[in-house]
């Protein structure tokens, strides 16, 4: 039986970082979209510097980072366009403690304020052994970047990025990484509260936590 492969076309900035516009890579079962990334790094190191914020599509939709990735497949890769970063990931990968405030860091921004949601390991007066984070991904990434666009209008914000768990999270690992930035302390603080606040209000992402007497789904997120 043939190898089963994905097509995979590339766009802009990436286009030149991989030296082609189409190649045919071996489709993995149960990879994922955080996974491909790595093998195409892999491939091709100079797009080290593009994967992070590129996105990836199918034909006529974006792809978001719970989907399945299916045999035969032809995914295309996205950069940034006019070189902005998009402002929400969601994701099954790991999250580093301040990952979207690196992405922050620029001239422009006086005042940077983060907030960073953890597992921890009691709730209510039980251990939590985990915690199980689903959403709707097309409505949660829309919401969330309406989220953010709300705040840096209401508060005068320089920028404000969200990234946000999926799957399995463990004890001591980052649910949630919230960055805003702002030409003063005052608006980024306000405006990161504002984000963290309405995401949890608003965002259909659920949280399922995990104790010695079972499992159930809570009301809010971190």
């Amino acid at each position: 039986m043939s190898e089963q492969m994905l097509t995979i076309r590339y766009f802009a900035s990436a286009r030149d970082a991989a030296g082609c516009d189409l190649e045919s890579v071996p489709f993995v079962d149960a990879e994922g979209f955080s996974g491909l990334r790595q093998r195409l790094q892999g491939l091709h190191p100079e797009l080290g510097r593009i994967l992070p914020s590129a996105r990836f599509a199918r034909i006529d939709e974006f792809c978001f980072e719970d989907e399945v990735i299916h045999p035969g497949d032809e995914l295309l890769v996205l950069p940034p366009a006019s070189g902005g970063a998009p402002r929400v990931l969601l994701c099954q990968r790991p999250l580093d403690m301040g990952e979207m405030a690196r992405e922050l860091a620029t001239a422009g921004a006086g005042g940077l304020a983060t907030f960073t949601g953890i597992v921890r390991g009691e709730n209510l007066g039980k251990v939590v052994n985990c915690l199980d984070f689903s959403a709707y991904a097309p409505l949660a990434v829309k919401e969330l970047e309406r989220i953010c666009a709300e705040a840096v209008a209401r508060f005068g914000l320089t920028d404000a990025r969200v990234a946000h768990r999926l799957g399995r999270v463990e004890l001591g690992e980052v649910a949630v990484d919230i960055a805003v930035a702002a030409p003063h302390r005052r608006e980024a603080f306000a405006g990161c509260a504002y984000v963290i606040d309405e995401l949890k209000k608003r965002v259909p992402i659920w949280k399922k936590e995990s104790t010695a007497d079972g499992a159930e789904w809570v009301s809010a997120t971190p």
